[in-house]
C-alpha cells in the first residue's frame, strides 16, 4: 500500500508551499561576531539597535563632545574632518546641528553643576557652565547620509549648555551632550 505522499507528491510541495517562512533567531551577523574585534562588534550592534545607547562615561564624553586640543579651532572644514575622525552620526544619517568644546572634560563636567536653563531639542534638563569656553558649532550645509554630510563650521567663545546624567559606579553627573553654546551680552 503506497502512502499519500507517494502517491500524490504534489501535496507535499503544495504544503511546503503554504507554511509560514522559518524565523531565524538572532542577528544575521551573529555567527560572525567571535571572528571580528570586539570594537567593531560593539559599533554594529550600537548601528543596528533600536534600544537605548551605552551610558556615557569619561572616555566616550572625551572622544565624542571634547575637541581635539592639538588642532586648532580655525578650519573652515574642522566640522566636515572632525566628525568623521571622531565617527558622529545617528545610526549613518547625519546631525542637522552639532557641537564641541574645546576644554578639558574636568571643565565640561562642572557645567552639569551649573546653572539651570531652558532647553531645546526635547531635552528636560539643562545647565549651563559658569566659564566660558571655546567651541565649534557644526550646522549641516547638504547631505544625508555620512558620506555625504558637509558641515558649515561657526567657531564660539560662550557658555556650554549641557545634558548630564548622572553614573551610579563614579557617583557623580557625566556630561552626555552639548546643546548650545551660549555667547555673553
Amino acid at each position: 500500500m503506497k502512502s499519500l505522499v507517494t502517491k500524490y507528491p504534489w501535496v507535499l510541495t503544495l504544503l511546503l508551499l503554504l507554511l509560514p517562512p522559518l524565523k531565524l533567531r538572532g542577528e544575521y551577523w551573529a555567527y560572525r561576531e567571535y571572528e571580528m574585534m570586539p570594537v567593531l562588534g560593539d559599533y554594529l550592534r550600537e548601528l543596528h539597535s533600536t534600544g537605548p545607547t551605552k551610558p556615557p562615561t569619561k572616555e566616550r564624553i572625551i572622544e565624542k563632545i571634547i575637541a581635539d586640543p592639538e588642532r586648532p579651532l580655525v578650519d573652515d572644514d574642522y566640522c566636515d574632518t572632525e566628525l568623521v575622525f571622531k565617527n558622529i552620526h545617528d545610526k549613518l544619517l547625519c546631525y542637522s546641528e552639532y557641537y564641541l568644546v574645546s576644554a578639558t572634560y574636568q571643565d565640561l563636567q562642572k557645567a552639569c553643576y551649573g546653572k539651570q536653563v531652558k532647553c531645546k531639542k526635547g531635552a528636560s534638563f539643562c545647565r549651563r557652565s559658569t566659564e566660558l569656553m571655546k567651541g565649534v558649532r557644526c550646522a549641516l550645509v547638504s547631505g544625508e547620509r555620512i558620506s555625504e554630510c558637509l558641515y558649515e563650521s561657526i567657531f564660539l567663545t560662550g557658555y556650554p549648555v549641557v545634558t548630564c546624567q548622572w553614573d551610579d559606579e563614579t557617583q557623580e553627573f557625566i556630561p552626555n551632550r552639548v546643546l548650545d553654546i551660549v555667547i555673553p551680552r
